[in-house]
């Protein structure tokens, strides 16, 4: 089928267009439910889950979605055939507009900072708007290749062993929903403490006379460098300061909800294998075990390659942002709300950096299983399909990349904290203890 050109589109067409889209995402909105859940009444729906990691995924990519990423139509379908993305949307203009002020944003950011001193902390601000706006950009290449993406990964689910029971079939959606709830919530406090952190410091260091000014002369200090003062200039500073924040966090929220699925199949078939430890099995069974444990590695290397650009920018933003929180926790605390929000901040960035990293080595983790299991096949029963199965298990390197720059693996988390260690050292030498809060210098 040919490709439509912008010229070709009628206005009415377009408008349409947006029109249908726009009831869609309103409906995803509105049929979506909180994402920890106690005990719930049964539900048709319930009894029709499939344990996809489509339907898995649904809900967090509606979150993410409220925040101008992931464009893609068809997110709360049964199954990835609904999926659908296309540049007449609703979904993708609301994405445009969000990545056209962020470059605004980011350039004025670059124009405040030209202006002062480059150090560590002034240089801060211009790195978290530049990393967001290349992980905006990631989100948006990620959303055309994503209804793809996820045929082939329901086709590989498809092939995979059955589920053993409905409590099987539904860990997935709920292991993907606690962890999404427990970094969301987290994270909305950390902002919280920052609100109220910089509000102390509207207080501690008056711009004006009017408290609410002086907040906002502080927060969105990069639109006030170039224009004067104005309340809807202010607030949609904040907005975009509140939108920015939430990609920031959903960076790593992201990636590490691919490692839980990933892994999920890997599990699946080594639970799978586990059931007959110590059994003689014909070459057939251990043909097909074989034949499933290759689709499963080449679906990781398409979503590896698909989502690995957005883990590189997840891993170096975490580790930047870590080594200058350290780095800052050397200086004297001006007050006891700034020192509430900033350890809580440390706390949660190193905890979250660790989760990641953990989450999706388990990639690499779960591929070892079987050969676990291969070991312990009884001689008599030891065939040509067994040797086969454990030269390639032995001789492959099963892991999500960072853009093929370094396999994630638990001996990750050792080299990264080494790192960050070594920079830390590097960058003590050139600190001076300082109040972070500096009326005359902010």
């Amino acid at each position: 089928m040919a490709k439509k050109s912008w010229k070709s589109v009628s206005p009415v067409l377009f408008i349409k267009n947006i029109n249908i889209d726009l009831e869609e995402y309103l409906a995803d909105f509105k049929n979506f439910k909180n994402l920890h859940h106690g005990i719930r009444y049964a539900h048709k729906y319930d009894l029709l889950h499939n344990g996809s990691f489509h339907e898995a995924i649904g809900p967090v990519l509606v979150i993410a979605q409220c925040f101008c990423l992931m464009p893609v139509r068809g997110i709360r379908s049964h199954s990835a055939k609904g999926l659908n993305f296309r540049w007449l949307s609703f979904r993708t203009a609301y994405c445009l507009v969000y990545m056209l002020s962020t470059i605004v944003d980011t350039l004025l950011t670059l124009n405040m900072v030209r202006y002062k001193k480059l150090d560590v902390r002034n240089i801060e601000p211009l790195v978290f708007h530049i990393t967001i706006l290349f992980a905006s950009i990631g989100f948006l290449r990620l959303a055309s290749k994503w209804p793809k993406l996820m045929r082939s990964w329901q086709q590989v689910e498809k092939q995979l062993p059955a589920f053993r029971s409905w409590q099987e079939r539904e860990e997935l959606a709920k292991r993907i929903k606690t962890v999404t709830f427990v970094l969301i919530t987290v994270s909305l406090t950390e902002h919280l403490l920052s609100t109220i952190s910089a509000i102390h410091f509207a207080n501690y260091c008056p711009a004006t006379k009017d408290p609410i000014e002086s907040y906002f002369l502080n927060v969105v200090s990069q639109i006030f460098f170039i224009f004067d003062y104005s309340p809807w200039l202010a607030w949609l500073g904040k907005i975009q300061n509140v939108l920015m924040t939430f990609g920031w966090t959903y960076m790593d929220v992201f990636v590490l909800i691919i490692g839980i699925g990933l892994s999920s199949m890997l599990k699946r078939v080594g639970h799978h294998l586990e059931s007959y430890v110590g059994q003689p099995m014909p070459e057939s069974h251990w043909r097909e075990a074989r034949r499933q444990y290759m689709l499963i590695c080449d679906l990781i290397e398409e979503v590896d390659e698909a989502v690995s650009g957005i883990t590189m920018l997840s891993f170096a933003n975490n580790l930047y942002f870590v080594c200058i929180q350290c780095l800052k926790s050397i200086n004297t605390m001006p007050s006891v709300a700034h020192a509430i929000y900033f350890y809580f901040s440390l706390l949660f960035l190193l905890a979250r950096t660790l989760t990641v990293c953990l989450y999706l080595a388990e990639v690499n983790d779960r591929s070892r299983t079987p050969l676990n299991i291969l070991k312990q096949v009884p001689d008599k029963a030891y065939n040509l399909e067994v040797e086969r199965f454990t030269l390639e298990i032995s001789s492959m390197t099963v892991a999500m990349t960072g853009m093929q720059y370094f396999d994630i693996t638990r001996k990750l988390v050792l080299t990264v904290a080494g790192t960050i260690v070594t920079y830390e050292l590097v960058l003590i030498q050139f600190q001076e203890d300082q109040k972070l809060w500096n009326c005359d210098n902010d």
